[in-house]
């Protein structure tokens, strides 16, 4: 079966336009306030926000007008299939496409948050239960929302700047690659990776037995999948260096 097109996903992202702008009433945050507060302690509460907000989207709407464009949205929560924490896809949109939904937190610089030296890696992946089997290589996108807190007369809200959408089955195919490509392998629906100590045995070749393995636990971080126009969103946010992460 063929996957979906560039065409069917830059059709499908025109549909989602009036998303774009759209500032989140439902948290707001006395910028005062935020120096007490990591950006990615931020990030989980305002993806938390959006996973809800989502399907009820026109909710959000300041204007009869806004109301009536994201009301053409058209997404549901989808069923659930795998758990009833653990959902895959997330929704179902009128289109027929399932969708699954990530978001990206987008550091406001002019913002002043309590920031770590080191920058602390999105948190956002597509982890081990979602597999080829669940996944509809004809249906299934991965919709990224990049959100940034943005200050308004002196309040804090959650604005959505951008909308990436790449194919599911792209992203988890580049995804297992790269444990493959990295020596590791699948135990029992666990993805593990071979030991920090144990590399020196895998480079010259010898035999390696499941005492060598660990859990990988970055499996499926986005920043971490190597699909190109994955990545270029990320980068083009600032979640990737110049390099080739």
């Amino acid at each position: 079966m063929p996957n979906i097109t560039a065409d069917a996903l830059s059709s499908l992202r025109n549909e989602f336009d009036p998303l774009i702008g759209l500032k989140v009433d439902w948290l707001s945050l006395p910028e005062d306030a935020l120096p007490g507060f990591e950006p990615s302690q931020i990030a989980v509460i305002v993806n938390t926000i959006l996973d809800a907000a989502l399907p009820q989207i026109s909710l959000l709407a300041t204007t009869t007008e806004n109301k009536t464009k994201l009301l053409q949205i058209g997404l549901t929560k989808s069923p659930n299939q795998i758990g009833e924490r653990e959902e895959y896809p997330d929704y179902i949109h009128k289109s027929g496409y399932r969708v699954e939904l990530k978001g990206l937190f987008v550091d406001n610089e002019a913002i002043k948050f309590k920031r770590p030296p080191t920058r602390r890696e999105p948190s956002a992946r597509l982890k081990e239960n979602v597999t080829v089997k669940e996944v509809d290589q004809t249906k299934d996108v991965l919709m990224l929302l990049a959100v940034q807190l943005q200050e308004f007369s002196g309040i804090c809200h959650p604005v959505i700047i951008d909308i990436g959408l790449f194919p599911v089955m792209k992203c988890i195919q580049a995804r297992d690659k790269r444990l493959k490509d990295a020596g590791g392998k699948w135990f029992n629906g666990i993805p593990k990776v071979v030991k920090k100590d144990r590399m020196k045995k895998y480079r010259a070749g010898k035999k390696l037995t499941n005492a060598d393995y660990e859990k990988d636990t970055n499996f499926g971080k986005l920043k971490r999948i190597p699909y190109k126009p994955l990545q270029a969103f990320m980068r083009k946010h600032g979640a990737l260096g110049d390099d080739n992460e």
